[in-house]
């Protein structure tokens, strides 16, 4: 009978002062985010097994819990890895590519109403799904950590960083980080953020890095669908360079993104986007509501910017379609030349509170355009009901 192989974890001492667009190092319930409308939860199918922080036992009742390495060593396809409440410190966990071909994957679970919390944690496991986990220092789903899915987590103080291939973020709340982005997208392949609200990153501390809500480089096949971006210090998405590779096939669509809200010492400014590095292709932002914050956009190659609500655009220039735009930089240009064709129109919109980032539209019609070309619309608003093609931004009312 062979000896099932045991995933390792090593315990990383030492505290995370941020990772910049060049770095090359590889929970709780959000109440706020909007369920994922676009792709199914992992339904567990196999046993269950129990993992606890002091762990020693064999796993297979609450009362002879095992560490949370060995649990992932000995969990079999469609198995659950349920989480004790506790502190389960840094991690770094390493495992085999068994895990990789199972179906169902395995789910590492912490259960409602229970709180598993984990400092910086490197998961360089592949092909399992992690649920409900709270994390209070950086997060890293690393090169060998394929196909992993993160589900109703809660990352307090820190952010994500995603260097993988085949990554779902779903229905996550990502909160109160300092110096450092919620979500980092970086060296990696078909990547889905879907459904999560990420909010409150400021410029708290002096390590030369910037805080965005989402930032994106050298990254191919990223999916940014349905989430709640706002008040974050440098930008609530951004594209960078990143060692300069470049960034190719993104869609970015029915998502409410706002800059800094509130203007305070820790997030001055904000663009609500920047979306104008050169080495990105084939990008395609659609129905998004931009408020609280510059919309910089140049003309990149395959380019689409359609239907969106833009607060206000920074660049004349922009390549925008069938938009609604309620100001401009008159500093650049009196009226951007877009303005009155391709569907363009100035107007200023409704919405519930734009404040406390409630941006449902009050009054449809402000939002109404008539549309131009043969650009195709977001399928569904944020919330998952079917979205007009001749409604501009993110929500349908």
């Amino acid at each position: 009978m062979r000896r099932p192989r045991f995933v390792t974890v090593a315990l990383i001492a030492g505290t995370v002062l941020g990772v910049d667009v060049l770095a090359g190092c590889t929970g709780d319930p959000a109440p706020e985010a909007e369920e994922s409308t676009q792709v199914p939860a992992v339904v567990p199918s196999g046993p269950a097994f129990y993992a606890s922080p002091q762990g020693t036992g064999d796993c297979h009742t609450p009362e002879t819990a095992c560490a949370l390495a060995t649990a992932l060593g000995v969990v079999v396809p469609g198995g659950t890895v349920l989480l004790a409440a506790g502190e389960y410190g840094s991690m770094e966990l390493t495992g085999d590519d068994r895990l990789a071909t199972f179906d169902p994957p395995a789910v590492v679970e912490a259960p409602d109403g229970v709180t598993a919390s984990f400092d910086r944690l490197s998961v360089k496991v592949p092909g399992v799904t992690w649920r409900g986990l709270r994390v209070t220092g950086v997060w890293f789903v690393d090169g060998p950590a394929k196909g992993t899915r993160i589900e109703r987590a809660h990352l307090d103080g820190t952010g994500l960083f995603v260097r993988s291939q085949g990554v779902t973020v779903v229905d996550s709340l990502f909160e109160n980080g300092s110096s450092v982005d919620g979500i980092q997208i970086g060296g990696a392949q078909d990547v889905l953020i879907e459904g999560n609200t990420v909010r409150d990153y400021d410029q708290g501390k002096d390590n030369g890095l910037h805080a965005d809500c989402i930032q994106v480089f050298d990254s191919s096949d990223v999916t940014i669908r349905g989430n709640k971006l706002s008040n974050c210090y440098n930008a609530g998405l951004i594209i960078s360079p990143g060692r300069r590779k470049g960034s190719d096939n993104l869609l970015i669509e029915s998502n409410y993104i706002q800059g800094c809200v509130v203007k305070t010492d820790k997030c001055r400014g904000g663009s609500a986007t920047d979306l104008r590095e050169l080495t990105v292709t084939n990008i395609t932002v659609r129905n998004n509501t931009f408020l609280n914050g510059s919309v910089r956009v140049d003309p990149l190659v395959g380019m689409v910017f359609d239907r969106n609500i833009v607060e206000y655009l920074s660049t004349c220039d922009a390549p925008v379609t069938n938009s609604v735009i309620e100001k401009w930089n008159t500093k650049t240009c009196k009226v951007p030349e877009v303005i009155g064709r391709d569907g363009n129109r100035a107007g200023v919109v409704r919405f519930a509170d734009r404040d406390a980032g409630d941006l449902r539209l009050t009054d449809v019609d402000s939002a109404r355009i008539t549309p131009s070309g043969d650009r195709t619309p977001a399928k569904a608003a944020i919330d998952g009901k079917p979205m007009s093609p001749e409604v501009a931004g993110a929500s349908m009312g």
